[in-house]
């Protein structure tokens, strides 16, 4: 190995540690066209095979790095890479690092997850689960007006307020029973005075 590839033997190192299992890395010699040191080996390459690249002049390279792509392992792995060149101090690459993640155990994951996350997405809540929890699905309610609006609750003028009661209505809040009171309680008003907003929509 070069004397000046050798401090990137920690780096190549280091890496693969902190990704270990899933990543591997290899460092080349492009003089040579060799692989000069591999970690977390996962494909079958060792060290002192011969570079498996089409690219016959990388001096012709002028990103510092390639990626990243979307690339297979000789064992069908599915991989996320990215190429770094390494440089002498004249600018001429003569090195190059290639960091391989294997993403199928995140993808498993991430599929888990997305089945979890939304198993219950198609189905209505029970109702008598909702009946029990009417202050948290009112909460929510007032949570997504406040959202769209992009406002506090303790920012809310006289005439949000009413504009929020008549979303309320309209999302079937006041449906429920006691809820006025309890939106009377959270907005700061009276009943007269809900009463009065909720004219306007059902008259």
């Amino acid at each position: 190995m070069k004397k000046v590839l050798k401090p990137y033997i920690a780096l190549c190192d280091a890496i693969a540690k902190l990704f270990y299992p899933n990543v591997e890395v290899v460092m080349h010699d492009l003089e040579a066209k060799k692989l000069i040191h591999i970690v977390n080996a996962f494909s079958k390459r060792r060290v002192g095979d011969v570079m498996l690249s089409e690219l016959k002049d990388f001096n012709s390279i002028k990103e510092n790095w390639v990626g990243p792509y979307d690339k297979t392992s000789s064992e069908g792995k599915r991989l996320k890479a990215v190429s770094i060149i390494v440089r002498d101090v004249e600018e001429k690459p003569i090195g190059m690092i290639c960091i391989n993640y294997n993403t199928e155990p995140i993808e498993t994951l991430f599929e888990s997850l997305k089945g979890f996350l939304h198993v219950n997405d198609s189905e209505p809540k029970p109702a008598v689960l909702f009946s029990q929890s009417w202050r948290e699905h009112t909460d929510e309610t007032i949570e997504k007006y406040l959202s769209a609006k992009n406002i506090a609750l303790s920012g809310l003028s006289s005439d949000d307020k009413k504009e929020l009661v008549i979303f309320l209505e309209r999302e079937g809040i006041f449906a429920i029973r006691n809820v006025v009171g309890y939106i009377c309680s959270v907005l700061n008003v009276s009943k007269a005075t809900i009463y009065n907003w909720l004219k306007v929509v059902r008259a």
